[in-house]
């Protein structure tokens, strides 16, 4: 079985009641989604539902490290559809996958976002509105901050289409201020809702981020 980079799993939330959980196409077959999961699976490209299994596979990890248990978590659109009383997200990239969980009564909102991909610098223009370009520092470093602001606001929307309506029609929508270790996001539209998204940036470029309501 392949073992999970120490990177992925040293690099995530630890916060009290939070579960955080990676899963990896290299382990082999997903052991921890469910039956129904593989069912649905099945109706999706090939692609997608590896996506979808390690994802799953990772949710289930993260339930069970905040001390919760789920059964099948099928899907809301593009969101996990998870049972009463449990808050999560879920982000995949380049075959692993990533996870937050936790009591909803604690965590009203979670959002998780896992990019291995560099953006390229030219399309900073989805991701940025013209306010924002000074984010993104000298030329030299550009693409790696690209990166991470990328991250912060996939992290941040998840958890904002949760707190506020209308919800956020997508990432140019969603504001950051710089503090401490990450950022502070809200929506355009609600500006006075905001998350708190923490960084880590991991080798060969890759960003892991997570947000939640500030506590």
């Amino acid at each position: 079985m392949h073992i999970l980079p120490r990177a992925f799993v040293s690099a995530g939330p630890t916060i009290p009641g939070l579960g955080f959980a990676v899963a990896s196409v290299h382990e082999g077959p997903p052991l921890a989604a469910t039956d129904e999961e593989r069912r649905l699976a099945r109706t999706m490209p090939r692609a997608r539902g590896s996506d979808f299994l390690i994802g799953r596979s990772a949710l289930h990890r993260a339930v069970r490290a905040a001390g919760l248990t789920a059964g099948a978590v099928l899907r809301d659109g593009p969101r996990p559809l998870l049972p009463g009383g449990i808050a999560g997200s879920i982000s995949h990239s380049c075959g692993i996958a990533v996870a937050v969980a936790g009591p909803s009564d604690r965590f009203a909102a979670l959002g998780i976002d896992l990019e291995l991909t560099p953006l390229p610098a030219r399309a900073a223009h989805l991701v940025l509105r013209a306010a924002e370009q000074p984010l993104l520092g000298s030329t030299a470093t550009e693409a790696r901050c690209l990166s991470v602001l990328h991250s912060a606001k996939e992290a941040a929307y998840k958890a904002l289409c949760l707190l506020v309506e209308p919800a956020p029609r997508g990432l140019r929508d969603i504001t950051l201020v710089p503090d401490r270790d990450g950022f502070l996001a809200a929506a355009a539209v609600r500006p006075g809702v905001r998350v708190r998204v923490s960084v880590r940036r991991l080798p060969r470029g890759g960003v892991l981020c997570w947000a939640l309501p500030p506590g």
